[in-house]
C-alpha cells in the first residue's frame, strides 16, 4: 500500500506494505502477502505471509497468523507465527502457537504456548529402568 522501507531491529531493511497509523482504528480483517505495521488499533483478524509488527502503541483484538511477528504493543487473541518475538513492552492475552519464541524480560503473556520443532522426530526414550534380582527358588521361608 505505502511500500515504504523501514529498518528492522537487526539492521536489515524490509518493505512495509501496510501501515495502520497511531490515530487509526480499523474494524475488519487484514490479509497481506507482505509486511504490516500496526501503530494504531485493529478489531479483527490479521493474516500475513510476511512480517507483522505491532508497535508500542499498537493493539489488536483478534487472532494473528503470520510468518514473523514482532510485538511491542498489546494483543488480545490467539497467535500463530513461525517466529515470534515479544519485546519488553509486549502484552499478550491469548494462546501462542510457534516454532521459535523470543521473550524479553518485562514482556507479559497469559495463555498457553505450543512450540513446534523443526525436527519432529521423536526423542529417544531415556527413562530409567529398574532391574530386580531374580527370586531364588532354594530359599526357605518360615
Amino acid at each position: 500500500m505505502f511500500n515504504s522501507k523501514k529498518s528492522s531491529n537487526n539492521g536489515s531493511s524490509m518493505n512495509i506494505d501496510t501501515l495502520i497509523g497511531e490515530q487509526c482504528t480499523l474494524q475488519g480483517n487484514i490479509s497481506s502477502h507482505n509486511s504490516v505495521k500496526i501503530d494504531g488499533g485493529i478489531v479483527g483478524h490479521v493474516a500475513s505471509e510476511g512480517m507483522v509488527i505491532v508497535g508500542d502503541k499498537g493493539w489488536i483484538k483478534g487472532n494473528i497468523q503470520a510468518k514473523e511477528l514482532l510485538v511491542f504493543g498489546r494483543i488480545e487473541g490467539d497467535i500463530t507465527a513461525q517466529n515470534l518475538d515479544l519485546k519488553a513492552s509486549a502484552h499478550i492475552n491469548g494462546n501462542i502457537d510457534t516454532h521459535s519464541l523470543q521473550i524479553e524480560p518485562g514482556a507479559v503473556y497469559q495463555g498457553s504456548v505450543v512450540m513446534h520443532s523443526q525436527n519432529t522426530a521423536a526423542l529417544p526414550d531415556h527413562s530409567p529402568t529398574l532391574t530386580l534380582p531374580a527370586a531364588d527358588s532354594n530359599q526357605n521361608t518360615a
